[in-house]
């Protein structure tokens, strides 16, 4: 009975963006049930200036939910529909991967969907989880023990399964790091695309005021609820990323706050790396999925527009040696600069870190949770069977590069495949995230003026909503993500 179910109860941790947000009081819904927050600047002005953390929640950490848990804005599930932000780009639904791990249970009941207010501090949110996932496993632990049937002569106790997909990882980390009785009662914890390092683009969503983007009232108002979130920060780099030519530095507070960020909520965020890089925490059982092959920002160069500090992400990273030194080019001392590619969010370094344990697929980050072969290898774990290999190193390497600030209505889209030869068997569609409507079929061809090679098309939309562009080469997996097109830009803030 037990080769195709498994005993453990099991936690899904979403990542940032990934929870359901409602007013505590009224129950009004404030991020992830209606689309219109962000295509409708009547609306979307209101619903992203109720998620701007007020002075209370910028400062809760672990101690704070000990003593007196905030209530102002509430968790109600995870996100059950597609869902988009600039330069974060899409979040697919939880549903496939919750679905499947009931399916390698013995029950529904012992997988728990944990929401959890991605705008506030991990370590908040890491002590939320804890007594949520104590208190899930000693329910199932009964509900096991009540089943004559579901004993084994011999067995262990159930214990813990966390799947935890982006922030959702950190989240863990730090709910184990908090507990370690939690710890010693968890079996695995499987990441998927979990930036353990940090990720560029948090640097980016800071600096959206100072990008050249529409609708100029989203990107704006985008950046001013990004500035006052501790999540969001507790994303920030913590490794080598601002490319200064002869030299590359780490992030300090003053550089955020010239980014667009908040300079106090940045030295915790940062602080918080140094210790992990200075005391490095092991998960149990740790398994790493992660994403390769697509477009990632790895590195920043910072440059000066109208006295702006503007950022501009570099698709290439720099490696170090075990000494912390920059590898650099003996003839000219210049830093070596090498393409780490990514799940188009997460650099490959930064999903990777922490264990040895790691399977790679293709696949952009938002969607990862709904991938088949990360899906086939999170119910491979679960069954404690072999999870699958890492991909082979050669053959080609699908991307895909869609607009991270999204487009806008009646100006064409330009969508890019990289890693390929030639078009030749590979389908490049898009169509409605939120109708299923497919759009206009479109032609793969080579650009020329693209360094990388890569093969093109534009897609003209025929009404503002949010897309889905999949990626099938005939021989991996399909590669799909999510792009919003605006309405027109009306000039008002």
């Amino acid at each position: 009975m037990f080769d195709d179910r498994m005993r453990d109860a099991c936690v899904v941790v979403p990542g940032i963006m990934g929870s359901v947000l409602q007013d505590a009081a009224t129950g009004r819904p404030l991020w992830g049930a209606d689309l219109s927050m962000l295509t409708n600047p009547l609306l979307g002005r209101g619903f992203l200036g109720a998620l701007h953390a007020d002075a209370q929640e910028r400062a809760a950490d672990a101690g704070t939910f000990r003593r007196a848990p905030l209530a102002r804005i509430r968790a109600s599930g995870l996100v059950s529909k597609p869902w988009w932000l600039p330069v974060l780009e899409g979040l697919e639904p939880y549903t496939e991967l919750t679905a499947a791990l009931r399916r390698v249970t013995l029950a529904r009941e012992a997988v728990l969907p944990f929401p959890y207010d991605w705008r506030l501090a991990v370590a908040y949110n890491a002590a939320v989880l804890a007594r949520a996932a104590r208190a899930h496993l000693t329910r199932w632990r009964q509900q096991v023990a009540a089943q004559p049937g579901w004993r084994a002569a011999g067995e262990r106790a159930p214990r813990l399964l966390f799947v935890a997909h982006s922030m959702g990882g950190l989240v863990v980390r730090a709910a184990l790091e908090q507990d370690p009785e939690l710890a010693a009662d968890t079996r695995a914890v499987i990441t998927v695309g979990t930036p353990f390092l940090g990720s560029a683009s948090a640097v980016l969503t800071l600096n959206l005021l100072h990008a050249d983007a529409r609708p100029a009232w989203l990107q704006r108002h985008v950046q001013a609820m990004a500035a006052t979130l501790p999540g969001l920060y507790d994303l920030l780099p913590g490794y080598r990323c601002l490319d200064r030519g002869l030299d590359v530095e780490r992030l300090t507070p003053a550089d955020v706050a010239r980014f667009g960020g908040d300079a106090d909520l940045a030295a915790r965020s940062l602080a918080a790396h140094t210790r992990h890089w200075e005391q490095p925490f092991q998960l149990p059982g740790h398994r790493a999925i992660v994403g390769v092959a697509q477009p990632t920002v790895q590195t920043l160069d910072e440059q000066e527009r109208a006295g702006l500090a503007v950022v501009v992400g570099r698709q290439h990273a720099f490696d170090v040696d075990d000494d912390g030194e920059l590898l650099r080019d003996p003839a000219t001392g210049i830093p070596a600069r090498r393409n780490t590619y990514g799940d188009g969010t997460v650099h490959t370094p930064s999903a990777q870190v922490g264990t040895g344990a790691v399977a790679y697929v293709h696949g952009q980050h938002g969607t990862l949770t709904c991938h088949d072969e990360v899906l086939r290898q999170v119910r491979n774990i679960a069954l404690e069977r072999r999870p699958g290999g890492r991909l082979a190193g050669d053959g080609p390497q699908p991307g895909l590069d869609v607009p991270r600030l999204g487009g806008t209505f009646g100006e064409p889209l330009a969508l890019a495949v990289t890693g390929l030869a030639t078009p030749a068997g590979v389908t490049l569609s898009v169509r409605s995230a939120t109708t299923g409507r497919p759009g206009h079929p479109l032609t793969l061809t080579r650009d020329p003026d693209r360094a990388d090679g890569a093969l093109t098309a534009r897609f003209t939309a025929d009404a503002p909503d949010l897309y889905r562009v999949t990626l099938d080469t005939g021989t991996h997996p399909p590669i799909s993500q999510l792009v919003l097109v605006s309405p027109p830009d009306t000039g008002r803030r």
